[in-house]
């Protein structure tokens, strides 16, 4: 018995159709999914919420910057407290909470809250930019629970998928990227600052011999 009219691979390993009797010439034709529309030329994609989403991180770096400097007077405020020069014997009590008051500030704790409070302002106002960027035109946005990963993952998907659709505006991703950039080159300047000092005030600490 034949087999009923259906798409089959033959012999040589392609697909082709078989009519319930022979095969015949002709190849499946893929199915494919049909592009978004283009929104109008010239439609701008700036809205006031992708740039409170750029910018919210810079509260974050204030509040980081604050932290960082009360950390390090503490790191000193702790070194002076160890006996180098053997005279006197180390303070543990005064030593412990000098080293518990070096992280456990209230720039941490402001830091802490901040960083939840823009994690969640930053999903929201993504939501808001998705409402707005519908309103212009541009179909399927990209989605706004990408911010719960990273604000600059959303910045940068949705960079992509604008463009996909016709739409112009680079200034929030420049920007974004401009603030990333800065933020790890004082960062690492701290850094290097940070220990070069640490380790004068060691060295001077310890008696000529």
């Amino acid at each position: 018995m034949s087999a009923p009219a259906g798409w089959y691979v033959d012999d040589a390993g392609a697909t082709r159709w078989w009519d319930g009797y022979r095969w015949v010439d002709g190849a499946p034709v893929p199915a494919t999914s049909p592009e978004p529309p283009q929104v109008s030329p010239g439609t701008s994609s700036s809205t006031v919420w992708v740039w409170l989403i750029v910018l919210l991180p810079l509260l974050s770096t204030i509040a980081a910057i604050g932290y960082l400097a009360q950390m390090q007077r503490g790191m000193f405020d702790m070194l002076a407290l160890i006996p180098l020069d053997g005279s006197t014997s180390l303070d543990v009590e005064r030593f412990i909470a000098a080293e518990f008051g070096m992280f456990l500030t209230p720039w941490y704790l402001v830091l802490l809250l901040l960083g939840w409070a823009i994690y969640g302002l930053s999903a929201w106002f993504a939501a808001l930019d998705v409402r707005d960027l519908k309103a212009r035109g541009f179909v399927r946005p990209f989605h706004w629970a990408w911010t719960f990963l990273s604000p600059l993952v959303y910045v940068i998907g949705r960079h992509v998928v604008i463009r996909r659709r016709g739409g112009r505006g680079s200034a929030p991703l420049i920007v974004t990227i401009a603030i990333q950039v800065v933020t790890l080159i004082a960062l690492t300047v701290w850094v290097s600052v940070f220990v070069s000092q640490m380790f004068e005030t060691v060295f001077s600490m310890i008696p000529p011999r």
